[in-house]
C-alpha cells in the first residue's frame, strides 16, 4: 500500500456504521485492490466512477495490458443498478413537500417518469430501472452499448447525481479504449485485394447498408455500391478499396469525386490501409460528398460494429459477404 493510502487509513470516519475511506488520496493500484477485496462491503469510498481525473488518465494508458474480464467488471461498478439511489431521499422529500405546499410544481414534476417511480417505488426500493444489462453487450458490440448508455444519459441526466454522471461518463470512456480504440493492427495490411474488398463489404452490411460488390475488371472506380432506402434516409455510396503501404494523394480523391458526381451518388467514400495526404484531407474537408477512411479510422469501424475480436473471425466475415455476391451474381 503507497505512502498516500496509509494516511487515508489513518483518518478513517464512521458512515451509516461503515468506515469511510478517502479514495482521492489513493493510488490505482490501491484503490482497484480496494474495490475488489472483501473489505469494500464494509467501508464507505467512491466506487461508482474514478475517484481522479489522474486515476482515470493512469488507467486508459494501460488498459490494452489488461484483461477483457477486468475491464468489464470495472464498467460494471459505474453503471447505475437497479433500486433507489441517496439523492432519492433529497428528491422525495421536496416532492412530498410540493405536494403540500406548491400545486403546480408538484403537478410538473409527477409529468415526469422519474418521480412517478419515485412516489411508487421508493418504498420498494425500485426507483431507478438500471443499465448493468449494457454488460451484455460486451465485448462483442461496443458501439450497442455506448450507444445505449448514451441514451440513458439523455433520459436521466437531469435527475442522476453527478457522481453517477460521472461513472456513466468513465465507463463508455472505459468501453471506447478497450473495445473500440485498439492498437493498430497489421491484419489490414496483410489481406490480398479481393478479401479486403469482402470484409469491407460485410462491414457496411452489418452497417445497415443493402451492399453490392462491382466485378473487379469492370469497377468503373468503384468497389462497392452501398445503399440505403426509406424515407429520408435514401444514400447511395461509391466505396473505393486501396491496399497501400504509401499514403493516397489528392489525385485519387479527385477521380473518385468526379464518379461520384456522374453518378449522382450520395457519397463517395475512400477505404485504404495507410494514410491520406494533407492535401487530400483539404479536398475531403471542402466536400461534403467524400468520406476518406485511413487504417486507423477503419479499424474503429471494424471494432465497433463486427466487435473488437473481428480479426479472430474475419474468415467468417469475409465468407457472408461471399455468399451473399455469389448469390446475387448467380440470380442476376
Amino acid at each position: 500500500m503507497s505512502s498516500e493510502s496509509a494516511m487515508a487509513l489513518k483518518g478513517l470516519k464512521e458512515i451509516d456504521g461503515k468506515k469511510f475511506i478517502d479514495a482521492t488520496t489513493m493510488s490505482l493500484d490501491d484503490w482497484l485492490a480496494l474495490l475488489n477485496s472483501d473489505r469494500a462491503q464494509n467501508t464507505v469510498f467512491i466506487s461508482w466512477a474514478f475517484p481522479t481525473h489522474a486515476m482515470q488518465d493512469e488507467y486508459l494508458k494501460t488498459i490494452h495490458k489488461r484483461t477483457d474480464k477486468d475491464v468489464i467488471n470495472l464498467i460494471r461498478n459505474f453503471l447505475v443498478p437497479s433500486g433507489s439511489l441517496g439523492s432519492d431521499d433529497y428528491k422525495l422529500d421536496y416532492l412530498l413537500y410540493c405536494s403540500q405546499h406548491n400545486k403546480e410544481q408538484y403537478r410538473r414534476l409527477m409529468e415526469t417518469e422519474y418521480y412517478k417511480r419515485l412516489l411508487k417505488g421508493y418504498i420498494k426500493g425500485n426507483v431507478w430501472e438500471g443499465n448493468t444489462w449494457v454488460i451484455d453487450l460486451l465485448p462483442h458490440w461496443p458501439r450497442l452499448a455506448l450507444d445505449a448508455l448514451d441514451a440513458y444519459l439523455q433520459a436521466h441526466c437531469q435527475f442522476l447525481p453527478d457522481g453517477r454522471l460521472d461513472g456513466l461518463a468513465d465507463a463508455m470512456a472505459l468501453i471506447r479504449a478497450k473495445f473500440i480504440q485498439t492498437p493498430r493492427s497489421a491484419l489490414l495490411s496483410s489481406l490480398n485485394p479481393y478479401r479486403f474488398e469482402h470484409l469491407i463489404d460485410a462491414l457496411y452490411m452489418e452497417m445497415g447498408y443493402s451492399t453490392t460488390l462491382t466485378q473487379m475488371t469492370h469497377d468503373g472506380g468503384r468497389d462497392i455500391i452501398a445503399e440505403k432506402s426509406g424515407a429520408a434516409k435514401r444514400e447511395k455510396l461509391l466505396i473505393q478499396c486501396r491496399r497501400s503501404r504509401h499514403n493516397i494523394g489528392v489525385d485519387a480523391v479527385r477521380s473518385l469525386l468526379g464518379i461520384v458526381s456522374n453518378e449522382k451518388a450520395t457519397k463517395g467514400v475512400l477505404v485504404c490501409t495507410s494514410r491520406f495526404t494533407p492535401s487530400a484531407r483539404k479536398l475531403e474537408k471542402e466536400n461534403s460528398r467524400l468520406e476518406l477512411i485511413d487504417h486507423e479510422d477503419l479499424q474503429q469501424l471494424l471494432n465497433e460494429h463486427l466487435g473488437p475480436a473481428w480479426p479472430n473471425h474475419i474468415d467468417y466475415h469475409i465468407k457472408e459477404s461471399l455468399s451473399k455476391t455469389r448469390k446475387s451474381r448467380s440470380l442476376g
